[in-house]
């Protein structure tokens, strides 16, 4: 089978789980024996531009052309089974999916965040959640300037990002959801039919040797974005609450870097460390007791739970979102329905003295990812979505129209 992966990759001024996730799945399809060939673009390219390049981007970032026949020659040139893409704005748009979809081609499309219907892409705004935007009305998203504080930008990405829903729907794309969270979202305020959605839990990789027990530990990490929405705030105050003999280490960078800072310099028991590459990611989880994902928005899946999981390490969360798919009771303390700080400061409490509960739950988090979110469950998983979609095709894949004129 050849697949071939289309994403229009983030900046790599700033982490991307996305990018992540992409990085993954490539290689471990590769690794099972798929041949995929990539096809990307990245936003390094329009960092800082001549004006006539902003002038250019901005008139392509609703439907490109040029995108379109740089994708069509690689599939006449790679002539794949299937093509799966990700993230498309700004510089591929919709006109990518739709012209393999004219092509007979099938497509799927992982949907990682909620730009269909959020200019922002999470349902986020100003600390608070927020559903200004709704179908058929997107004007708040634009007037609050939600995507890179512009209203320009944000009515770009709005206008692109409905062209692409409406193409999808009515070329049969199937859309991969990160979780049960994410495809009932899809299905109601996505406007995607539920025919056309499936479920695919994010893979993520484990130690490469042997990691110490979580109850010898007694540092609590955090591992993300200093951002509201990542509940840097809660956690924080949840910490004061909780009065324990413990260390919290914070390990990311981002708008709440002097709230941080702060509170590390008042309480020695708080260390912040910065943002850590992505190899240093699994020495700071493996030196953990538990790490905590305090998130007060709606996660599409929650990258650092499974990556704990795959650690042995039990998860301190409050569960919003698709934490709530990778966390249960069995493997960690979650703190739901409604993120809630002393909630919090309790589960750390308990955390900090039950050594046989941080054992047990940090046994049943390995368990659990192996069979829901390690890279052979995550692989075996896409290849079977692959091969209903190659098996349902209206026409046979890699058979293209070639006479269709770019």
């Amino acid at each position: 089978m050849r697949v071939l992966v289309v994403h229009n990759r983030y900046s790599s001024r700033v982490p991307s789980g996305e990018n992540l996730a992409v990085d993954d799945e490539v290689r471990w399809l590769g690794e099972a024996g798929v041949d995929v060939v990539r096809h990307e673009v990245t936003n390094d390219e329009i960092v800082s531009p001549s004006a006539l390049a902003r002038v250019r981007y901005g008139a392509e970032a609703v439907w490109s052309l040029s995108a379109r026949r740089r994708f069509l020659a690689a599939l006449d040139g790679h002539r794949p089974d299937v093509v799966h893409v990700h993230n498309l704005f700004p510089l591929l748009t919709g006109s990518v999916p739709t012209a393999a979809r004219r092509r007979g081609v099938p497509v799927v499309w992982t949907v990682h965040n909620r730009r269909v219907r959020c200019v922002d892409g999470g349902n986020f705004r100003d600390g608070l959640p927020c559903t200004s935007c709704r179908p058929g009305w997107r004007v708040p998203g634009i007037v609050h300037g939600c995507y890179a504080g512009s209203a320009s930008a944000s009515a770009l990405v709005t206008v692109s990002s409905t062209l692409f829903r409406w193409s999808a729907r009515r070329h049969g794309v199937t859309a991969i959801a990160i979780s049960g969270h994410m495809a009932r979202w899809l299905t109601s305020a996505g406007g995607i039919a539920a025919r056309d959605v499936r479920v695919k839990h994010n893979g993520v990789a484990g130690p490469v040797g042997p990691v110490p027990p979580a109850a010898d530990q007694r540092a609590f990490i955090f591992l993300g974005r200093l951002a509201a929405y990542k509940g840097v705030t809660l956690l924080l105050d949840a910490w004061r609450r909780a009065d324990i003999d413990a260390e919290l280490r914070i390990v990311g960078d981002g708008d709440l870097a002097g709230d941080v800072r702060d509170a590390a310099a008042a309480d020695p028991r708080i260390t912040w460390t910065g943002q850590a590459a992505g190899h240093q990611v699994g020495a700071h989880i493996a030196a953990a007791r538990a790490v905590v994902v305090p998130s007060t928005w709606q996660e599409p899946f929650g990258r650092a739970a499974a990556e704990a999981l795959a650690y042995g390490r039990p998860v301190v969360t409050t569960g919003q979102g698709g934490l709530s798919e990778i966390v249960d009771p069995s493997c960690g303390w979650v703190t739901g329905p409604e993120p809630d700080p002393q909630l919090l400061a309790n589960a750390l409490r308990d955390a900090t003295v039950d050594d046989a509960g941080v054992a047990r739950r940090g046994d049943a988090a390995r368990r659990r990812w192996e069979r829901h979110f390690s890279p052979k469950a995550s692989t075996e998983a896409l290849i079977r979505i692959y091969e209903a979609e190659t098996r349902h095709a209206p026409h046979r894949a890699g058979a293209h129209r070639s006479a269709e004129r770019p």
